[in-house]
């Protein structure tokens, strides 16, 4: 047998992976709205938290980071392993399977963040007001 034709899929194998893929990328869609959400809750905690603190406190710098970027890249870096992993693949080549991946990633991260924004009135991050309450 052929290495080049071994290592092609079958056509009902390409049509699983395809109905499997976009499946997956639909399903991620909400993942991302909660991620991006997420995010502005943790903003919006930081925030109220550095507000109670004393002046010169930096004790809550690091809830924002911890609690709100950490896992909307941990939510991208998931999405993009899994989707990269299922993703159907033309003549064995990876870059089609990174770049199909990347934009689907990117397109429900970009559905997430717009709902994120709808979700929060337009402000995805709550600006820091010093520490003090009006």
């Amino acid at each position: 047998m052929d290495d080049a034709v071994g290592t092609r899929l079958s056509g009902r194998q390409r049509e699983a992976r395809v109905v499997a893929f976009w499946s997956l990328t639909v399903l991620g869609a909400p993942i991302m709205c909660g991620a991006w959400i997420w995010l502005a809750l943790a903003s919006m905690e930081q925030v109220t938290e550095s507000a109670k603190a004393p002046p010169g406190d930096t004790s809550t710098d690091g809830l924002f980071v911890m609690f709100g970027v950490v896992p909307l890249v941990l939510a991208h870096l998931l999405g993009l392993g899994i989707l990269r992993s299922i993703a159907p693949r033309e003549r064995d080549e990876r870059r089609g399977r990174w770049a199909i991946a990347a934009v689907a990633v990117l397109v429900t991260s970009g559905v997430g963040l717009a709902v994120a924004l709808q979700f929060n009135g337009g402000v995805l991050l709550n600006p820091s007001d010093g520490g003090h309450t009006p």
